[in-house]
């Protein structure tokens, strides 16, 4: 689409931005850069003699605060940079405007202004700047469309008047914020379109758009559709104007990089957006404009392009040359017309993606002749059939604790070669053996943890050491003999070095910044435990855990002032592990449960520990659509008593479970103040598992519950659904057993008449988590919990 001419005093020419295309035509051709080639295509290169730093907000002090309900020093983004000082000749010192968490609705215009950082509290996703304007969006002659950009004789705002926020000042920085246009958010399969819009054109609608020198975004979102993301020049195209986006996220479905300036994308997620257009309609990821004298336009290296679900193989071109100012057929090389420059380096491709296409101009995508493309490749790596690209999501935003403090995204940076297929033990060792780099493990198949390198299982005389006899055991520590001391001596030390060598082979350590996702029906693991000890950012979906068993249980003749035996493992167990998101999983004790065991020195020995404990300082977790079943302590949040460092710690949210078949822990809290949110609990009588209770209220713990559905048998009571354990503090909103409205805090009042129970948690979530209503949550956890839901 060919731009609109305005007046002198305006600009020359309203862009307009590349029009959309119906359909991507693979071309076969795909440019590779030699090594030679390559060293000269470097960000350092790109960036000249500009050097940015990365940005570390926690060293900033705010010249301004900006937040919605008045506490900070403005109430709006644009009151804040309207008071920084203009640009003047001469060093002035940067100014940094913090943005608190909320929605700001306005259209943003920063014009020669002082260098400064506009930085947002918390995660990227809670600071949203947003507009919603559009290209062929009407307006009358003599209104501005922008103040950055007001093309007053245009009859609509065109690409750069729908801009939400325009950056025309050198020296700005952008960390921890999104920036989103959402004029199309409501269009679905090309329905719905707003006023002279349809899928040729007119859709065009830019979040950002920026004109100046050393730009730096990092952890910056930008969500779009066509045009999402425009990086220009001065008209005159003679002045620098590089900008550097690191650690970004960047959405849109057309040409949603596009410009004529000096771009580097690094350590980024790209993702092409589903469900705006026509279904069978393609797109464009980039579209540079880069003046043909110039040498460099677009770098966009180690990088994750990924497409959301919906997108097509193969339906969305790497991208095109925005041939701007130029008629179709009429493209001549020339130092005044535009040719588009882009190099692609080290970037995991999803299977989305279709090769170059033709130009705006329809010049057809050539390496070579007079119209030659200036767009190549170097060392990229396409996403393996197998690994859905869902497998990289990270927890959205106010998806419980884990969306918190900066969000939760696992190995979702991970590089080409730290992406693995893992279908043995041998290569989920390798994969783990990577330690904290990012890394993504696809999973598929079902591992057993307890089988030796042939797949033989492993039992008790394999592990067990020469010197442990179970039944010298026993007779040894019988209660009646030795009494209530806790066993010493060779018979127990050599019960500590057999499960020590269990341990060895069933105990996986998950490292830091790993996602480990399942990606067939059987995918998960039996036999052993998941241990996340001291690590942060692990993510782990779609798997199947069952049977952590433990064939040298300790014994403890004081628990329960009868004496237990105790197990070792959980099927996963967090232990001072921060940003954890576990999703649509299904967690049991298999095809050996503990009732089924024998009875020594009085009690059921115990085989399996917990099937998901939270303890230890853990922080920052989410447990959201997975199934738990057939289980007696199903999950600790808060190890003991004792563990008063857990203060302040132990923020998870539990969200869409279904738990059935479970005697009690669904969970049992101490300390954390814990979010209980639209679960389905299934209480039954009999069986190995009969039902005890649901959550337990331990010591100084803080449980919100909202909207929560209980489905008991007959016999079972309201009041069996919590039970008191030194906590004192329940609240409720709007959950149901059987249909009917219950109060858990009521009814803890009623079964504890000596305690004061207290019906407030005495904290509000800080994230937007919706909730269902609780009539429609059986319904809805069923139909969405556990594995296979997830494409």
């Amino acid at each position: 689409m060919r731009g609109a001419v305005v007046t002198a005093g305006a600009l020359l020419a309203v862009w307009s931005g590349p029009a959309a295309a119906t359909s991507v035509t693979p071309v076969p051709e795909r440019p590779q850069l030699t090594d030679a080639q390559a060293s000269s295509a470097t960000a350092a290169a790109y960036l000249g003699d500009w050097q940015p730093a990365p940005l570390d907000p926690s060293q900033w002090t705010p010249t301004f605060v900006v937040a919605e309900d008045g506490s900070g020093t403005h109430r709006t983004v644009q009151a804040a940079i309207d008071a920084l000082p203009a640009r003047a000749a001469g060093a002035t010192p940067r100014a940094y405007v913090l943005v608190k968490p909320g929605t700001y609705r306005e259209p943003l215009c920063v014009q020669g202004k002082a260098p400064f950082t506009l930085y947002g509290a918390g995660s990227p996703s809670e600071v949203v700047i947003v507009e919603g304007r559009y290209n062929a969006m009407p307006k009358a002659k003599g209104d501005a469309a922008h103040r950055c950009m007001p093309l007053l004789d245009a009859e609509s705002y065109g690409t750069s008047g729908s801009a939400s926020v325009m950056l025309f000042s050198d020296d700005v920085q952008l960390a921890r914020l999104t920036i989103a246009n959402d004029a199309m958010d409501r269009v679905r399969d090309g329905q719905g379109y707003l006023a002279g819009v349809g899928e040729s054109g007119g859709a065009q609608a830019v979040a950002l758009m920026t004109r100046g020198d050393r730009i730096q975004l990092e952890q910056v979102r930008l969500i779009g559709h066509q045009d999402t993301f425009y990086v220009e020049r001065e008209n005159d195209g003679t002045r620098e104007a590089r900008v550097l986006a690191r650690r970004t996220e960047i959405r849109g479905d057309v040409d949603f990089i596009f410009g004529g300036a000096t771009l580097v994308i690094d350590d980024s997620l790209i993702v092409s957006r589903a469900g705006r257009r026509v279904p069978g309609h393609g797109g464009h990821v980039i579209a540079p404009s880069t003046p043909n004298a110039l040498a460099r336009g677009f770098l966009i290296q180690d990088s994750r392009w990924l497409a959301e679900p919906g997108v097509a193989p193969a339906s969305i071109s790497l991208g095109r040359a925005w041939d701007r100012g130029v008629a179709r057929g009429e493209w001549r090389a020339s130092p005044s017309i535009p040719n588009g420059q882009a190099v692609l380096r080290g970037n995991l491709l999803g299977p989305h993606l279709a090769p170059w296409s033709a130009s705006t101009s329809r010049r057809p995508f050539s390496a070579v002749g007079e119209s030659a493309n200036r767009m190549a490749e170097y060392r990229n790596v396409t996403l393996p059939d197998a690994v859905p690209v869902a497998a990289f999501d990270a927890v959205a935003s106010g998806d419980g604790w884990a969306s918190m403090n900066g969000g939760t995204i696992g190995g979702a940076r991970a590089k080409p070669e730290a992406v693995r297929v893992v279908r043995t033990r041998a290569e989920l060792d390798a994969a783990i053996a990577l330690g904290d780099t990012p890394k993504l493990i696809a999973l598929a198949a079902r591992i057993d943890l307890a089988a030796d390198a042939s797949g033989r299982r492993l039992g008790m005389d394999d592990f067990r050491d020469p010197a442990f006899d179970f039944d010298a055991f026993v007779k040894q520590y019988d209660p009646a003999t030795w009494g209530r001391l806790d066993p010493s001596g060779p018979l127990e030390e050599a019960r500590k070095r057999s499960a020590k060598r269990q341990a060895a082979q069933v105990v996986v350590k998950v490292p830091s910044n790993t996602t480990i996702v399942g990606i067939t029906p059987d995918a998960g693991f039996d036999g052993g435990s998941l241990m996340l000890d001291k690590v942060s950012q692990v993510i782990l979906r779609n798997l199947r855990f069952s049977d952590a068993y433990d064939f040298f249980p300790a014994w403890d003749p004081n628990d329960n002032g009868h004496g237990e035996w105790n197990s070792e493992y959980d099927t996963v167990s967090l232990r001072e592990a921060t940003q954890v998101w576990i999703d649509h999983c299904a967690f049991d004790d298999g095809e050996r449960p503990d009732p089924r065991e024998p009875i020594a020195l009085g009690q059921r020995m115990q085989r399996h520990d917990g099937l998901l404990d939270i303890t230890r300082r853990s922080d920052f977790v989410t447990v959201s659509w997975n199934v738990f079943r057939r289980h007696d302590k199903t999950m600790l949040i808060g190890g003991s008593d004792g563990h008063r460092d857990d203060r302040g710690h132990l923020r998870v949210t539990l969200h869409h479970n279904l738990w059935e078949q479970l005697k009690e822990r669904t969970p049992r809290v101490r300390y954390g103040p814990v979010h209980v949110a639209n679960n389905l609990f299934v209480a039954t009588a009999g069986g190995d598992y009969p039902y005890g209770y649901s959550i337990g209220v331990g010591i100084a713990s803080q449980v919100l519950g909202e909207a929560n559905a209980w489905e008991a048998s007959a016999g079972i009571a309201p009041a069996r659904i919590a039970r008191l354990l030194k906590g004192d503090r329940f609240e409720d909103r709007g959950s149901r057993f059987n249909g009917d409205p219950v109060d858990p805090a009521g009814l803890l009042r009623a079964a504890n008449p000596d305690k004061a129970v207290v019906g407030e948690a005495g904290w509000t979530p800080p994230y937007r988590l919706p909730i269902d209503a609780a009539v429609d949550v059986p319904a809805r956890v069923r139909a969405g919990a556990g594995t296979g839901r997830l494409w």
